[in-house]
């Protein structure tokens, strides 16, 4: 009978994954949905402490600040509506006042640093190669700060590949036993124009290769985006808005890294504790009743 899909091979890791492992989650808001079942699974996951980020720039960004520990200034913070954003992060660090978006962005940073210096693995999920400069430096999230106030840069293969380079040399000097996985979002950006979108993810997928065929001791990828693109190859695998991969896709590439990376003893240890998670979902009809 033939088969009426083309599966992506999975090839596993030199040393899978084990549960007492700790892992930090970087990137796209698919790193959010994939680093989610990590915690779902009450595995040691620190996932976007600092919010989403979408480029290599943004992401390097947030790791060199969490690892050289440099002290954020004014420049780091504006003020819109009655809210103190900081550039280095999404609004859900938005406070009323710098001190208190300040505060949390610091414990951010340190609950990210804390995390990078245990952690068996970096999961990075690269989602676009365009960024945003305001004031001459990258920011990480515009705070719906109108476009005129920023500058848009589309980067290169080169500069992609540079800058996840000097990352990686960071993270290496930091913590030399952590394997970095990089991951490329399968989310499509149509105000790029998908002829213009597929060109960025092209962008992506040629540095992080670069950077993985250099440095193949600490450097790995997970082929989520051609899953999805040649395996599950459907609509219905996608969101309302066509763009967003659907939770059933984020499932069933959970369910592929879980086969191909994962301990057998891992494995088992997942399965109790997503079964754990289920358990804990369900609600009493009557709060009386036995």
């Amino acid at each position: 009978m033939p088969l009426f899909r083309t599966p992506v091979e999975v090839v596993a890791p030199p040393r899978l994954l084990g549960e007492e492992e700790g892992y930090v989650f970087l990137g796209s808001c698919f790193a959010q949905h994939v680093g989610g079942c990590f915690e779902e699974a009450r595995l040691r996951a620190l996932v976007n402490p600092l919010g989403v980020l979408y480029n290599p720039a943004s992401i390097a960004m947030v790791v060199a600040w969490a690892i050289e520990g440099k002290a954020l200034d004014e420049a780091c913070f504006t003020e819109r509506d009655g809210m103190w954003h900081c550039w280095l992060c999404d609004s859900h660090l938005s406070a009323p006042t710098m001190e208190e978006c300040r505060s949390g962005v610091e414990r951010a940073l340190q609950r990210l640093r804390q995390q990078l210096a245990e952690a068996r693995y970096l999961f990075v999920t690269l989602g676009t190669n365009h960024c945003y400069l305001y004031g001459g430096g990258v920011v990480a999230n515009c705070h719906k700060v109108p476009q005129k106030h920023f500058s848009e840069h589309e980067m290169t293969h080169e500069e992609c590949r540079d800058t996840l380079r000097e990352m990686l040399r960071l993270l290496q000097e930091y913590n030399p036993r952590l394997q970095v996985v990089f991951t490329v979002s399968p989310y499509r950006y149509r105000k790029y124009g998908y002829h213009g979108s597929q060109l960025g993810k092209a962008t992506l997928l040629l540095a992080a290769d670069d950077v993985a065929r250099e440095c193949p001791e600490s450097v790995l990828y997970f082929p989520a985006y051609e899953i999805v693109l040649d395996e599950l190859r459907d609509y219905r695998f996608y969101d309302d808005d066509m763009l967003h991969p659907s939770p059933q896709a984020v499932r069933y590439i959970w369910q592929r890294l879980c086969h191909s990376w994962m301990s057998p003893q891992m494995q088992t240890y997942v399965a109790t504790m997503e079964r754990e998670a289920r358990r804990h979902r369900h609600r009493p009809i009557a709060a009386t009743s036995p």
